[in-house]
């Protein structure tokens, strides 16, 4: 866990992360890309995962903790994660991490991921 950090405005290329990702196509993402417009970030680990404070009012009827994410190869071929957490309509997280637990050795760019929208899971009735 990296010290205690800050909130600040996204880097460019954390920006354009999470821009590419508000490009799936998913339940409530317009009303999420609108909350998602003024954000305060702050780094959660090695990974450069990022805790996100929205500065915009307002919930997106975003149905599912994890509405999109997206996956592409890192150098030594082992797959990296990045997951858009969404809680009560609101985005608070951007989880980053590869399958083997390693640290990522290049940071693709964000064309480079390939976006997964899940379908909702089946209600039990």
């Amino acid at each position: 866990m990296k010290p205690e950090q800050h909130f600040r405005k996204p880097t460019s290329e954390e920006r354009a992360l999470l821009e590419h990702l508000l490009q799936a196509d998913f339940p409530g993402r317009h009303e999420l890309a609108s909350i998602m417009r003024d954000i305060l970030v702050r780094t959660l680990d090695e990974y450069d995962g990022l805790e996100i404070r929205s500065q915009v009012e307002g919930k997106a009827p975003i149905m599912k903790r994890i509405p999109v994410e997206a996956e592409a190869k890192d150098d030594d071929g082992f797959t990296i994660h990045v997951l858009l957490h969404v809680v009560d309509g609101r985005p608070v997280e951007l989880e980053i991490y590869k399958d083997d637990g390693s640290r990522v050795k290049r940071k693709p760019s964000p064309s480079e991921f390939e976006l997964i929208v899940l379908p909702p899971a089946p209600s039990s009735r």
